[in-house]
């Protein structure tokens, strides 16, 4: 089932994909999404850091050199020759679950970071920022008063 993306979210796929591929990834994986939406200071996803006391610049400085140092580069692809990896394919369901869960009918940014902390928790960034599902999602209900997406 496809699932309709906001416009922020299918911007961040693209350069996810532009950054992998710049990067000599032969995928795409998860930490390079967190990597440019860490970078996007205006999206719900970075709202949702910051009002969770996180250091946004640290945040995408932690996840930017994750990125370069897990991922063993190889002959450089386009970026629509990128594919996701498995485990970015699984995250994005898992954000679509979290997106129909919520009772949203577009994906979003927050959706990926709902889903990593909830199918995720307590690795990579989640620890070392000291993150977790219930009090980021206490904090999307603050954020967008009632809406959805």
């Amino acid at each position: 089932m496809q699932v309709q993306q906001t416009d922020r979210m299918s911007t961040a796929v693209r350069a996810a994909r532009e950054l992998a591929a710049s990067q000599g990834s032969p995928e795409l994986f998860t930490i390079h999404l967190l990597t440019v939406l860490s970078a996007q200071n205006d999206s719900t996803f970075s709202a949702l850091l910051v009002a969770n006391d996180v250091d946004l610049e640290a945040f995408h400085e932690f996840s930017a050199n994750r990125s370069r140092q897990m991922i063993p580069p190889t002959s450089r692809k386009s970026a629509d020759a990128i594919r996701p990896s498995g485990e970015h394919a699984s995250l994005l369901e898992d954000a679509a679950a979290e997106m129909a869960e919520i009772g949203d009918s577009r994906l979003g940014t927050e959706h990926v970071l709902l889903a990593a902390l909830k199918y995720r928790p307590g690795k990579g960034a989640w620890a070392v920022f000291g993150l977790s599902y219930p009090p980021v999602r206490k904090s999307l209900d603050a954020i967008r008063k009632n809406t959805a997406v």
